[in-house]
């Protein structure tokens, strides 16, 4: 009897060691705390992370301890050394499955991230149905986390890849883009794009095709800048939710990371929005975050997916550090804006604050820009002196400082970054476009200390017969010339707010004809003026428009990002 136990002790013992499970050692594998889970498999042969797979075959991959994924750390992060599939990966945990196809554009090497449900997951499991044996996947580590979940292409290849921004076919520079589905129906979703072109002088647009579940289909033009851009294509704009993007040109020269993009949760909701009763208060700070946008976006979101009736507020895609207010009228955009423009630029009214039965009536622009410098002298001044702000300028306080145009020490406001630029939906799609134009060269000039140096330089170099020219134009349009920053920074939007080819029909006619109407003693002035300065509008402009071009990629003509085909 002893014997027999002894055989039955044996065959066991041979039985279970031939079976069992043994660790990937080559496969590190961390949980949310960064802890090692251990691995099992039951195939000694790929102890070293890399799995050989024949069609229909599984592998089995089991934690140890099994993972718990909460909803702010689901995301799975696994980097792949080598890879030739197809091969699909799904995680298992009780009545949990949970798969993806691996990407096939990262045969040679990468990161694919992919966002799981919340849940109880013991192990994962590879396997294929068709493909070329043999079959392979080399992993060299795996991480749960609150990882990006985008998709990154640099040099040619792609470095990183999401599930839920799955490029699924590659020809030449042409990439098809599968997109995960969202039950969430905001026009603030969309597609977020980060662009830049490693070229010193960008190469042709490139040109994205968005698709829809039905016949719904739209194709732009972007173009590419030597500076990083931030850019978001909206739902609401878009028309229709997308679930297949297109993008050609995409070659080795350009940087791009792209992403499916959620509005901040604490943002309003513009349904709810447009069905609330007007408030003569904007909502909370903190519950309008500005939207990333470029300029074509801020010039034809549609108006019925603003979060409020009254304003909405954007975030230059370009320089993020400008924020954009397009207002629904130009009493709404009076009230935030009227007093600020007479105290930091009208002449006879700079550097005071007046109430409103002084000023309400007298003529403003329809178009505003201020830098933090300007915006904190006005509400310390008003602090300093206990003036009463309206309703609408302690909101643009607030929101300032929110936003880091503004901050607050000590009960002081100080500068923050950038600045911010204003239109009105009153104004026609025409008189918008221009400008924002104008304005949009403000911005530039706020954030860009080279092209602060190149207009300096260019404003030194000019006659005094045409710096004559300059402060008379100016003061007419009743900018306060006392203050030497203003008249510079006025100086190089006007010019290049319209194309080089326009500048002497801008200045030398339509200009010109507005103040003789009112100064006709000027008619000589301008006449000897032109003729001994015959390119004085013309070789600044273009001087001007080439430093951009060549630093940052823009021009009057080129603002936008974004053109529609």
């Amino acid at each position: 009897m002893q014997r027999f136990w002894m055989i039955i002790g044996l065959v066991l013992w041979f039985g279970f060691g031939c079976s069992r499970d043994v660790p990937v050692e080559g496969f590190p594998f961390f949980d949310q705390d960064s802890k090692r889970i251990t691995l099992w498999v039951s195939s000694p042969e790929i102890k070293d992370g890399s799995f050989l797979l024949k069609q229909g075959q599984i592998r089995e991959v089991k934690f140890s301890p099994p993972l718990q994924l909460g909803a702010r750390t689901n995301r799975v992060r696994l980097k792949i050394a080598y890879y030739r599939g197809p091969i699909w990966i799904e995680f298992f945990g009780g009545k949990m499955k949970y798969a993806k196809e691996l990407p096939a554009l990262l045969s040679g090497g990468g990161y694919f991230t992919v966002e799981l449900p919340p849940s109880r997951y013991e192990g994962f499991r590879l396997w294929s149905e068709k493909g070329k044996e043999p079959l392979a996947v080399a992993f060299q580590e795996g991480r749960v986390g609150d990882f990006p979940l985008h998709t990154r292409f640099e040099g040619g290849r792609f470095l990183e890849i999401a599930s839920s921004f799955m490029p699924v076919r590659m020809e030449k520079t042409q990439v098809v883009f599968k997109l995960q589905a969202e039950n969430d129906p905001s026009p603030l979703r969309g597609v977020r794009l980060q662009l830049m072109n490693k070229e010193p002088v960008p190469s042709a647009p490139i040109r994205v095709t968005f698709f829809g579940s039905g016949k719904e289909r739209r194709t732009l033009s972007l173009r590419t800048r030597p500076i990083l851009e931030d850019l978001v294509v909206y739902r609401g704009w878009l028309g229709f939710s997308p679930i297949q993007v297109q993008m050609e040109g995409l070659d080795g020269q350009i940087v791009l990371t792209a992403s499916l993009f959620s509005p901040p949760k604490e943002s309003v909701d513009a349904e709810r929005a447009k069905h609330d009763a007007s408030s003569p208060m904007f909502p909370p700070a903190v519950s309008l975050p500005p939207l990333p946008a470029d300029l074509e976006t801020v010039l034809s979101f549609p108006q019925d997916a603003w979060r409020t009736k009254e304003v909405e507020v954007f975030r230059w895609s370009l320089f993020p550090e400008i924020l954009i207010f397009d207002t629904k009228d130009y009493n709404t955009q009076k009230e935030l804006f009227h007093r600020l423009a007479f105290y930091l630029e009208k002449k006879g009214y700079r550097g005071k604050l007046h109430p409103e039965e002084k000023i309400w009536e007298l003529h403003g622009w329809n178009a505003h820009n201020y830098r933090g410098e300007g915006l904190a002298s006005f509400f310390n001044e008003a602090v300093k002196t206990n003036f009463p702000l309206n309703s609408r300028e302690r909101w643009l306080a607030e929101y300032l400082v929110t936003y880091g145009v503004l901050e607050r020490r000590s009960g002081t406001y100080v500068p923050g970054k950038g600045g911010l630029l204003s239109i009105s939906r009153e104004s026609t799609n025409t008189h918008r476009r221009f400008l924002l134009s104008h304005e949009a060269f403000h911005g530039v000039y706020y954030v860009s200390k080279p092209f602060q140096e190149a207009v300096a330089s260019l404003w030194k170099g000019l006659s005094v017969e045409e710096r004559k020219y300059w402060l008379y134009v100016l003061s007419w349009l009743q900018y306060d010339t006392s203050d030497p920053y203003l008249v510079v920074n006025e100086f190089q939007a006007y010019l290049l707010q319209q194309s080089p080819n326009q500048v002497d029909r801008y200045f030398k006619e339509t200009m010109v004809k507005r103040i003789l109407e009112k100064n006709p003693e000027m008619e000589g002035f301008f006449k000897e003026l032109f003729e001994k300065h015959p390119d004085m509008f013309l070789n600044p402009a273009l001087r001007l428009q080439g430093f951009l071009e060549k630093e940052l990629g823009i021009s009057s003509s080129t603002f936008t990002t974004i053109s529609l085909n």
